[in-house]
């Protein structure tokens, strides 16, 4: 048995006047009403906007996200590119690490939901991203004597509650 893709139905309701409900009935029957007003409403539509021009429209949107995300992946290997070596193999244990890394470059700072929706997708796992700040803290710590990312309660730059980088000179060029 094959599988048809379904078409998905929403239940609408409107009022009209009882004078068009009958004008309505008297044309498609009492039977016919939904389908009448479903094949009105997609002639209208069609008439506004064709399908053709609909379809158009969605590509283009299609394609300004796909232009988005490669502009941004292609500022964060130029901001990969400016760490040093120390910062790429020895602060860093994994490509997320050197990710987190280039957003404070680009950004300077943000919250932990900020930076879980922009490097996994999901704001709720700001707990990930909160765990890998403290870990790449405590090893600068070891290997430069000093934290790199710093938390700020207050409001600093229009956010609340961000961390900000502190040592930008011990990871980049």
């Amino acid at each position: 048995m094959s599988k048809k893709k379904q078409r998905e139905f929403v239940s609408i309701r409107f009022r009209i006047e009882k004078e068009l409900l009958d004008r309505i009935d008297q044309l498609a029957g009492e039977r016919g009403r939904q389908r009448f007003i479903h094949d009105a409403i997609v002639w209208r539509l069609d008439e506004e906007l064709p399908p053709i021009v609909y379809d158009l429209v969605r590509d283009v949107d299609e394609l300004k996200n796909r232009v988005k995300h490669l502009e941004t992946s292609r500022s964060t290997s130029f901001q990969l590119s400016e760490l040093n070596d120390r910062a790429r193999n020895e602060l860093c244990t994994d490509e997320l690490d050197r990710k987190l890394l280039a957003y404070f470059i680009r950004n300077e700072g943000a919250t932990t939901p900020e930076l879980a929706e922009d490097l996994l997708g999901d704001s709720e796992k700001r707990r990930t991203i909160l765990d890998r700040i403290d870990r790449l803290n405590n090893r600068a710590q070891s290997l430069f004597g000093a934290p790199i990312l710093e938390y700020k309660k207050g409001f600093v730059k229009n956010k609340r509650g961000a961390w900000w980088i502190k040592s930008l000179e011990h990871i980049i060029v």
